[in-house]
């Protein structure tokens, strides 16, 4: 045999060799790629369902995370976060907002065009509009007046979020301020029934009652969430329209009652993880990421370039873009029922 020539042995040596290398470097590289920290995702319970759905079907750039449920009866603001771990809390019960001044309500002055409050990003939005059947004309501030027949607007006053909210509308001065009588506010929710033209028995009404009415032969709205009438069958939700609470005509700005959607960043002190969160964070702002987010709860998208999901959705969107705060009741802001 020349000198040079590679045997067939020495060819197996070289295979088995680079066998040994291509497998060590495969360990470590398997070994990297499972010592990786996991993102956290820290969700409120009632979201937990739909975030693992997000994240399973909208395909984040990031593999390794994980889905923990958030208490429900948390302080608002409350950031508290497991301790080690990074990631993000995402939930209603994010930051507390301003305080009316001797109101039971909350807002939060300039979101649709900042979409972030105190550190806390706006994912989502459910805002609460005046439904009725699209053919229908867009009620006018005398939709509210007692002289309009019995049952023309509807309250499904079992949910006493349903009552507030009027209560809210009702007793809102001015954009952003409400009176500050605790009295006039207990009084006009005692007389709220007798005083404007709601279907007999409204107090007796779930959700699942009043919407059939809507659909009558008669004219009747019916102020709700979005969610609310999303939930509806496709033939009944795309035979409404949506329109915002009426205002005082010499009003000039408005504000929408509407729960929302929030994400905070946590990071555990490490630089390393960092950039996790900066790619976490890109992918939350993202209008398709909001978009996908919005559709999965049957909300609308915080991002102003999210795609509506059908009409009343679209008009609930433009209505949010439009508006210059947000408002929540207080009993209502962080405790769903």
């Amino acid at each position: 045999m020349k000198k040079g020539n590679v045997t067939k042995r020495d060819f197996r040596r070289f295979l088995y060799g680079g066998a040994i290398v291509l497998g060590a470097a495969l360990l470590v590289l398997l070994v990297l790629f499972l010592s990786r920290p996991t993102l956290l995702w820290y969700v409120d319970e009632d979201f937990s369902a739909a975030w693992n759905r997000i994240l399973r079907d909208n395909a984040p750039p990031f593999s390794r995370y994980e889905v923990q449920s958030r208490p429900a009866a948390l302080e608002p603001g409350d950031t508290s976060f497991p301790k080690g771990r990074f990631g993000f809390i995402v939930g209603r019960n994010g930051p507390e907002g301003e305080r009316a001044d001797g109101a039971p309500v909350v807002m939060y002055p300039n979101l649709s065009r900042t979409r972030e409050y105190q550190d806390w990003m706006a994912l989502a939005l459910d805002p609460w509009m005046v439904f009725r059947k699209h053919q229908d004309p867009e009620p006018d501030r005398s939709f509210i007046n007692l002289h309009n027949e019995r049952g023309s607007i509807l309250l499904p006053g079992a949910d006493s979020r349903a009552a507030h909210a009027w209560l809210c509308q009702l007793l809102q001065t001015a954009p952003g301020v409400f009176t500050s009588d605790s009295r006039v506010w207990q009084e006009q929710g005692r007389d709220l029934v007798r005083d404007y033209p709601f279907q007999s028995g409204a107090f007796s009404y779930a959700w699942m009652q009043v919407w059939p009415l809507v659909f009558r032969d008669n004219t009747a709205v019916l102020y709700a969430p979005l969610s609310q009438a999303r939930a509806l069958a496709p033939e009944r939700s795309g035979r409404l329209g949506a329109s915002r609470f009426p205002e005082p005509e010499h009003w000039n700005r408005y504000g929408l009652q509407a729960d929302i959607l929030w994400a905070k960043a946590h990071n555990d002190g490490k630089q390393r993880r960092i950039h996790q969160l900066e790619t976490a964070e890109k992918w939350l702002k993202d209008s398709k990421t909001q978009t996908f987010i919005a559709n999965t709860i049957e909300w609308i998208p915080a991002h102003p370039s999210g795609v509506p999901y059908n009409t009343i959705s679209w008009e609930t969107q433009m209505a949010w873009v439009r508006s210059l705060f947000i408002w929540q009741g207080v009993n209502d802001a962080h405790n769903k029922e």
